[in-house]
């Protein structure tokens, strides 16, 4: 990373920092790609110097993006083999785990902006398994926003990986039910975290807090979870993690009974949903976290209208500034908008 005289930015930097304008509005995220209006208007808010770190086209970031996509692919293939295997009754390999767990990590501790890396990973593959991968991402995102150590780090995402791992034990006609499920399906269903936390105890050199993390995702602050109601600090950490990592990526995602959720929606629930059932300082890190993720792209509103993302209000960050054309849509102040699909 370097400094660098604002004149002498060039399309393709990457900021190495936050850009913030007046009313601390965030203008660009640490991370962002620069362009010409991103340029343009960081010599408008007139600073004179900002922190850059490679241009996009540098080969040592393109190395990091092809370590990411090889070893969240290879992970992916190493979790549908353990799937398969628990559902036949086979146990969990912890050292083979370790050596797949551990180099994911540490990408996702390297990568930029993980969120538009997942997004732009082309897997065609069960919707269970590029969950679970996903949950395990983002829940190692959100760690290390907690400034958990390796350890911890490397925990938590083996609790996110195998947070569903008792789905293997749910009939297929269930699991893959393309309608609302019965009331009897569901309690079926809901029994995935008690089957998942069985697994794991029975599976040699995982830990208790590993287990509690598969057991309580889906339990909420407020009591009304499963599969023990627990409320507040009876819930684990890692399960209070994985719960918001599992909404993101659930909603997000295409299922078979419905359309994707748009990420800046999803983030509205999820911001709403801190009030109640989830861990609110948890909950408010993640939104801080991805806020940073926004400027600069390219969403279609409600309306039909497709524009950019153009500021980030770090105390509203899921309704951001779009411009549409040549006009500006403040969507913290004109709730009649929405931004329903992320498009680049």
């Amino acid at each position: 990373m370097k400094l660098v005289i604002v004149d002498e930015l060039k399309e393709g930097m990457i900021l190495g920092e936050d850009i913030v304008g007046k009313y601390s509005i965030l203008y660009a995220s640490k991370g962002t790609i620069l362009n010409k209006n991103i340029i343009d208007g960081i010599k408008r808010l007139g600073i004179k110097y900002i922190y850059v770190i490679k241009n996009k086209d540098d080969d040592d970031v393109l190395l990091v993006d092809k370590k990411l996509d090889k070893e969240y692919r290879r992970t992916l293939d190493y979790f549908k083999n353990v799937y398969f295997n628990v559902k036949i009754g086979k146990k969990i390999v912890v050292d083979e785990l370790q050596e797949v767990v551990q180099p994911l990590v540490n990408e996702v501790k390297n990568s930029i902006n993980i969120l538009n890396r997942l997004k732009q990973m082309e897997i065609n593959d069960l919707y269970t398994y590029k969950h679970s991968i996903n949950v395990c991402v983002i829940s190692t995102m959100i760690g290390k926003w907690m400034n958990f150590s390796q350890n911890e780090l490397n925990e938590i995402a083996i609790a996110g990986l195998f947070h569903d791992i008792g789905k293997s034990k749910i009939p297929n006609e269930i699991l893959n039910k393309a309608g609302k499920l019965t009331k009897e399906e569901f309690e079926v269903m809901k029994s995935h975290t008690l089957e998942g936390y069985k697994i794991l105890k029975n599976t040699d050199c995982i830990s208790d807090d590993i287990a509690y993390g598969a057991l309580q995702h889906h339990e909420r602050i407020d009591g009304k979870g499963y599969p023990n109601g627990l409320k507040n600090d009876q819930i684990h950490i890692y399960a209070k993690i994985i719960s918001i990592a599992d909404i993101y990526d659930a909603m997000t995602s295409n299922r078979v009974y419905r359309n994707k959720t748009s990420p800046f929606k999803v983030a509205e629930l999820i911001f709403n949903d801190s009030f109640g059932h989830l861990d609110p300082h948890i909950a408010n890190l993640f939104l801080k976290g991805i806020s940073q993720f926004y400027v600069g792209n390219i969403v279609k509103l409600n309306n039909g209208e497709v524009g950019e993302v153009i500021l980030v209000n770090k105390n509203n960050p899921t309704r951001p500034l779009v411009k549409v054309k040549d006009k500006y849509i403040d969507l913290s102040k004109n709730y009649s908008f929405e931004i329903t699909d992320v498009i680049l």
